[in-house]
């Protein structure tokens, strides 16, 4: 995969999870990604770095969960928002490590 690639993968990965944040109720991630989304979409190493910076240690978008109102309401789409959202961070996370560590620079 080349590193135009996986910038435009990441882009559209991550506007997929801020419209699933979105979705969650969640907003405070929301502000963090956009920041590095911006940066991405110019194809700056920072925006991954940003991305990156959002995941690792305890209250962080790695142990988030979303919709906590539907939590008793609508379980199944509470689960199913926040199955999407574990495996939105997966691929964030794989795609934001590669550009990062600059295996394709």
């Amino acid at each position: 995969m080349t590193l135009e690639t996986e910038f435009r993968q990441l882009s559209h990965l991550v506007e997929q999870l801020l419209s699933l944040l979105d979705e969650g109720g969640e907003q405070f991630w929301g502000v963090y990604l956009q920041r590095g989304l911006d940066k991405v979409k110019r194809r700056e190493l920072g925006g991954a770095t940003d991305i990156l910076g959002c995941f690792g240690g305890a209250d962080t978008l790695a142990d988030l969960t979303i919709g906590q109102h539907l939590r008793e309401t609508d379980p199944q789409r509470y689960h199913n928002l926040n199955a999407r959202l574990g495996e939105l961070r997966t691929q964030i996370f794989k795609s934001a490590s590669t550009i990062a560590s600059r295996q394709l620079w």
